[in-house]
């Protein structure tokens, strides 16, 4: 989706932004921050690792009208050459402040970053990064001389994973443009994403591919009959191996491969338009699976059953066929408790 290998940096400006709520001042920018060879590389790394983590690809949005959305309108009128990049830096920076509002949203210094070259959806084009720094660390720096080596201890940031940044893709501008955005940090809620940037989610295959899973691990609550965890593990592991072993879903296969083997097609149906009103989300009758997208869900999916007797059963998801022939669930009268019963050869 997001080639940033021929990608450069034309233009940054460096700022700081204070507190609102402290009254604290903001350092504009006056002229923009001229570049090494080694800090374009370094800082181009920085910038672009941290945000080509992220796997949700957003767009501006606002309820009213889009043109409302403050970050929208003023970066479609810099792509369409309408401002220059200096009042436009500034412009950003006065837009975060105002929204800086919460007790516990940090000042910080703010790089605005043009990118050129940038490959997204197998188009060339240009970006705007807007990266925000708050947490510093203590550092040694050595001073090595001729009659020995001394030292001072210093506060900078790592060059691995920036606080919160975005990058604005000069694409689909009549449809929001395109952002992939990250906060690391979330101590201060939803700011940057919702206030800040104003952010909605694109419903492409990702978006279904995450919404369907989430739904489906919802829904497997309704499967513990009886407290069975393991009816609820079995399903969810089901769910893991059709998507696993498809290329795309649609109403057939979830019916005919998940549903039906658990007789919960009707059920299921039920709860999907449930999920839709809670969440305020359209779901595709069909769509392509998102490989990067089920990788991390799956990581979420937890294949322990814990017990309240301070003991947990860890399941294998990809043998869950062999687990169910080898775990037997009952439960004894004398002691009124239930119990699970596990088979093997050996310990491994």
């Amino acid at each position: 989706m997001l080639n940033t290998k021929r990608t450069f940096i034309e233009r940054i400006t460096l700022q700081k932004v204070g507190s609102k709520t402290k009254e604290e001042l903001n350092f504009l920018a006056k002229a923009e921050v001229s570049l090494s060879e080694k800090e374009d590389k370094a800082l181009k790394s920085f910038f672009l690792s941290s945000v080509k983590t992220s796997i949700e690809l957003n767009k501006f949005s606002h309820h009213i009208s889009l043109e409302y959305n403050t970050m929208f309108d003023l970066t479609k009128k810099y792509f369409d050459e309408e401002q220059d990049f200096i009042p436009y830096s500034n412009a950003v920076l006065g837009h975060l402040y105002e929204n800086s509002i919460h007790p516990q949203i940090k000042t910080g210094e703010l790089f605005v970053v043009e990118f050129h070259d940038i490959e997204f959806n197998d188009i060339i084009t240009t970006a705007i990064g807007v990266f925000k720094i708050e947490k510093k660390l203590e550092f040694l720096n050595f001073n090595h001389r001729e009659d020995g080596i001394d030292f001072i201890i210093d506060k900078g940031v790592k060059l691995q994973k920036i606080d919160k940044g975005c990058l604005i893709i000069n694409t689909e501008k009549d449809d929001g443009l395109r952002i992939l955005s990250v906060d690391n940090n979330s101590y201060d809620a939803s700011y940057w994403k919702n206030d800040f940037l104003g952010l909605e989610e694109v419903h492409n295959d990702s978006f279904q591919t995450k919404h369907y899973l989430n739904m489906i691990s919802d829904f497997s609550a309704n499967l513990v009959l009886n407290n069975d965890t393991l009816a609820q593990k079995d399903f969810i592991n089901q769910t893991m191996r059709v998507f696993n072993e498809n290329e795309f879903i649609n109403s057939d296969i979830l019916k005919e491969e998940l549903l039906e083997p658990f007789e919960i097609t009707d059920k299921f149906e039920e709860y999907k338009e449930e999920y839709k009103q809670i969440h305020n989300v359209d779901l595709e009758a069909s769509f392509n699976i998102e490989q990067t997208t089920l990788k991390k869900e799956k990581k979420k999916i937890k294949s322990e059953i814990l017990l309240d007797t301070m003991i947990q059963i860890k399941i294998d998801p990809n043998e869950i066929d062999t687990v169910k022939e080898n775990l037997e669930r009952g439960y004894d009268e004398e002691k009124k408790m239930h119990f699970y019963k596990v088979f093997f050869n050996e310990e491994l």
